[in-house]
């Protein structure tokens, strides 16, 4: 089975990866929006339900309560449930990886692991320019504040259970820079990244 992660901070450009690879023949499970819909459900009573700071208490809250693979094995399940109503995939993406268990399951089996990288400024330029239903407009400083939760394990949660976006960073096995405007330049650089992928794996 082909498989390839995609990890990054929010709005680095992960999605349209994961697009590309999509339309590229691979089926494509998105860890966030697994989490985003538990977050949207745990603090519906909140301005800002699906914020950064929400995102990572409800993932720590699931990996906690039901084990720290419990997100990639729903993805697993969805992928081969497809495959076992006759679907045909070139191979698996998942992306918005956030978790060590998660980025060994992927290098364990041969896979592919893309880190895209965009600077704190850019990302949050374009978070302001596109909140989703369910986020509030946030400074710089509070940006970082809530991303560095995700970045390594906190105090007073097991660390398995915890996301850990350094981990992720250092494990990747190929890396995508999207700090430009051009988006036909970072589109043809996936592309090109994509027929290496098809190549090696």
């Amino acid at each position: 089975m082909k498989i390839v992660g995609i990890g990054g901070l929010p709005r680095s450009g992960k999605d349209t990866v994961a697009e590309l690879l999509i339309e590229a023949g691979y089926f494509g499970i998105s860890f966030g929006d697994v989490v985003r819909g538990f977050a949207q459900e745990r603090h519906k009573g909140e301005a800002d339900p699906i914020s950064v700071a929400n995102m990572t208490k409800t993932s720590n809250w699931l990996r906690q309560t039901h084990g720290a693979d419990v997100i990639l094995q729903e993805a697993l399940r969805q992928f081969k449930d497809k495959q076992a109503a006759g679907q045909k995939y070139k191979g698996l993406v998942l992306w918005s990886v956030r978790a060590p268990v998660e980025v060994d399951f992927i290098l364990e089996h041969g896979g592919e692991m893309i880190w895209v990288e965009a600077s704190d400024d850019v990302r949050h330029a374009r978070n302001l320019k596109h909140l989703r239903a369910g986020e509030a407009a946030i400074d710089l400083t509070e940006f970082q504040r809530q991303e560095a939760l995700q970045w390594q394990p906190q105090p007073g949660m097991p660390a398995d259970v915890q996301m850990n976006l350094s981990y992720v960073k250092a494990k990747a096995t190929q890396t995508l820079e999207n700090n430009g405007d051009d988006k036909d330049e970072f589109l043809q650089k996936v592309q090109d990244l994509i027929s290496a992928i098809d190549d090696k794996i």
